[in-house]
């Protein structure tokens, strides 16, 4: 009878592990650390196209063609680029994620990376935006540490272009409002558990101290979007332009990136990067 008992607990424990291993986050989060093993196996040419998809985008400093971009670089590891994910938000519908996670360039930390991955046709996942702002790595967990992978939402819209069109309002809306006092636009929809990267000045900020960062953002911003919707209805990613007067009425320029998922208490912003442009 124990020797039962013993193999009926083995074979649920192992059904479990297994049923983890098949989440689209945990997925998502091997997907990320192949990509930077890959890094350093093949150098960051090599490893950014053997892992984006055809139509994958970054800001440099404005949106280009990661693909156009990186068949130009000649291949070479001069450069040491080490990340690894410490939080990673997948859909519902398990086609769409967010991975974030701190950098190092040569040994250094620097700021956090922030990738959307999709899900390819043969089942694999592939990206299709990367980048990263500032932030404070010196205190994340190291590599080994494994990630935080976020409880999907347990409800969407009834399509995805329904949850963008949502998600398009809730856009607008914070757009008009940041137009006039930006901290307080942020706080009307952002998530308790909400992470912000950038701008500029927030190096020593960690992603998760929203009321720092928020004062750190612009007093006024305008914003607008393109994006992408899950399948199923529930997370939402978006890319745009930001742009602000300074303390002299310069005009100053950045591109963000906005995840955005479908709460209970209706969309709320889990994340966004703010990376000056210059």
């Amino acid at each position: 009878m124990l020797k039962i008992l013993i193999g009926v607990g083995l074979a649920m424990a192992l059904a479990t592990s297994a049923q983890a291993a098949q989440r689209p986050a945990a997925q998502v989060e091997a997907a990320e650390r192949a990509f930077a093993a890959d890094g350093l196996a093949l150098g960051v040419r090599d490893s950014f196209l053997k892992h984006m998809a055809d139509d994958a985008i970054l800001f440099a400093p404005g949106p280009v063609s990661a693909k156009a971009l990186f068949e130009k670089r000649p291949s070479g590891k001069s450069t040491r680029l080490e990340w690894w994910p410490r939080r990673v938000v997948a859909a519902r519908s398990g086609d769409l994620a967010l991975s974030v996670g701190p950098s190092a360039v040569n040994g250094k930390r620097g700021g956090y990376y922030a990738t959307i991955w999709r899900r390819a046709p043969d089942g694999g996942w592939k990206w299709i935006y990367d980048g990263g702002a500032a932030a404070d790595a010196s205190k994340a967990l190291g590599p080994e540490a494994p990630a935080v992978l976020d409880t999907p939402a347990a409800a969407g819209e009834r399509s995805p272009a329904l949850a963008f069109d949502k998600v398009r309002t809730a856009e607008s809306a914070l757009a008009q409002a940041a137009e006039t006092d930006a901290p307080s636009a942020y706080r009307g929809v952002l998530a308790a558990d909400a992470w912000l990267l950038g701008p500029k000045g927030a190096e020593g900020l960690t992603p998760d101290a929203l009321a720092e960062r928020l004062a750190a953002r612009p007093s006024r911003m305008t914003l607008a979007l393109r994006g992408g919707a899950s399948k199923g209805g529930d997370f939402v990613w978006t890319w745009g332009e930001a742009r602000w007067p300074d303390a002299q009425a310069n005009p100053q320029s950045a591109h963000y990136m906005h995840v955005w998922q479908k709460r209970p208490e209706g969309w709320r912003l889990i994340f966004e990067a703010l990376i000056n442009d210059r």
